[in-house]
């Protein structure tokens, strides 16, 4: 097994209200565009969805992690919660000469602070999966491909997050006009 787990934390100020950063970032089947590897492949609702995170790694392994996840959006705390959904049948874990798919975990929370015409985010972002080695990875000593395995696992998520803020805050002016002109 290949064991991934990756965890990232970032803070940013966001150019809108609180009311309106909560609902900008409250529906999860929108804000899964914004995280880079990372796609909707079935949406059971608009915050309810299974998703894939797929990334070619060394240049010949193609690594893939399935999860379902829902999105809580606390009005009261002012946090957006994603979190595994349970209740949905989870991948069988597979792999080929140079790729490996497996059910994952996936969690990510923002905690939103009023800061008057800005939002102050707090941004924390989880992922784990343990994958069947692919075969051409078989001949590596197991701590060698974990060592890989775990540097480029804490790098993507980073990659994820830094990606996820930089497309949230661009798309952000086009969702306000949206909002202005069906509002």
């Amino acid at each position: 097994m290949i064991k991934l787990n990756g965890a990232a934390q970032r803070e940013f100020k966001f150019a809108a209200d609180v009311n309106t950063a909560m609902q900008y970032f409250g529906v999860l089947s929108k804000m899964i565009q914004h995280l880079p590897h990372i796609e909707i492949i079935e949406e059971y609702s608009p915050n309810q969805v299974r998703v894939r995170f797929s990334t070619l790694e060394l240049g010949a392994y193609t690594i893939n992690i399935i999860a379902d996840l829902e999105c809580d959006v606390d009005w009261d705390n002012l946090s957006i919660l994603i979190r595994p959904l349970s209740g949905r049948e989870p991948v069988i874990g597979e792999a080929s000469l140079n790729e490996t798919t497996a059910y994952g975990y996936f969690t990510s929370v923002a905690y939103l602070q009023d800061t008057g015409d800005e939002t102050y985010i707090d941004f924390r972002l989880k992922m784990a999966a343990n994958l069947p080695r692919p075969r051409g990875l078989r001949m590596m000593p197991g701590r060698v491909v974990n060592r890989i395995a775990s540097s480029i696992s804490q790098g993507r998520v980073s990659e994820i997050i830094e990606g996820f803020m930089v497309n949230a805050v661009d798309s952000f002016p086009d969702w306000l006009s949206i909002q202005n002109k069906t509002g």
